[in-house]
């Protein structure tokens, strides 16, 4: 009987400290929404000492963007590195990043590739976006558009707009692949619609040019429209070229076609 109750006395005890827990973690997610990051970092910073893998994430990323707290490479890269090796994947994507775009810090294409990879094959979008990255471009390996493809396709398959663009210019260019203007205009439709600019400005001018689809120029402005709304520079110069080959009455469609698109397909719709 004795037993019991110790055994009992132990799991009242577990379950208050986990409801203290979960209290912390709504507590410093409420005063991190009302801008009190003192008071989020009071409570958070504990839950991540004790091995809270989620949390420690969170620091990561509010330390090397600086939301929130002061910007500081080394704690990012500090609460990084401890949920990545407790196994999390986008602690892990976001330690590869790091180390492969060199942000604030020295690049280190061996560390970002490790990273990338262990995330990568757990299907993080990310991770297998950059990792296709480094392939494409020989950052650290050996350049292998074919294998860069293969990451392409399965972040795509995720969503991932990044991917889906650069698959649209891997099928555009040939690259590792034969030149196939319908398959980059599939991709490009699939970025250009989850906000991607320089996917737009690409299916503007395909859409213009007549590959990959049928020739549409009213299309072709609208989707130049929303690009060069996003600052991309040459759909700017673009859209002014397109516009002055409208008739009057494809200029009235033209114009209503952009303010939809604008309106339904910039990124600010999408974040």
């Amino acid at each position: 009987m004795k037993t019991a109750r110790h055994f009992l006395l132990f799991f009242l005890c577990s379950i208050n400290l986990n409801s203290a827990l979960a209290d912390a973690r709504e507590d410093g997610l409420e005063a991190f929404k009302n801008g009190d990051y003192a008071q989020m970092l009071k409570l958070w910073q504990p839950l991540a000492e004790q091995g809270d893998s989620e949390i420690q994430y969170n620091l990561g990323i509010m330390y090397s963007q600086g939301r929130g707290l002061e910007k500081d490479i080394k704690q990012a890269i500090y609460w990084l590195e401890i949920a990545a090796n407790s196994g999390d994947k986008d602690a892990q994507s976001a330690l590869g990043k790091i180390y492969a775009l060199g942000i604030d810090t020295d690049k280190n294409y061996t560390l970002a590739e490790k990273w990338l990879r262990q995330a990568a094959n757990k299907g993080q979008a990310a991770a297998q976006y950059n990792l296709a990255v480094l392939y494409d471009n020989g950052w650290g390996l050996a350049q292998d558009h074919e294998l860069a493809m293969r990451w392409y396709y399965k972040a795509a398959a995720q969503n991932h707009p990044g991917a889906q663009f650069n698959l649209g210019v891997m099928h555009e260019k040939g690259l590792g692949i034969p030149a196939d203007y319908k398959e980059a205009f599939r991709w490009y439709n699939k970025a250009a619609r989850q906000g991607e600019a320089d996917a737009q400005a690409n299916l503007g001018r395909l859409y213009f040019q007549g590959k990959g689809t049928t020739k549409d120029k009213p299309l072709a402005y609208a989707w130049l429209s929303v690009a060069a709304q996003q600052n991309i520079t040459r759909a700017k110069k673009n859209k002014h070229f397109v516009f002055k080959q409208l008739s009057a009455k494809d200029k009235i469609i033209a114009e209503n076609l952009a303010q939809e698109y604008i309106e339904k397909y910039s990124k600010s719709r999408h974040n």
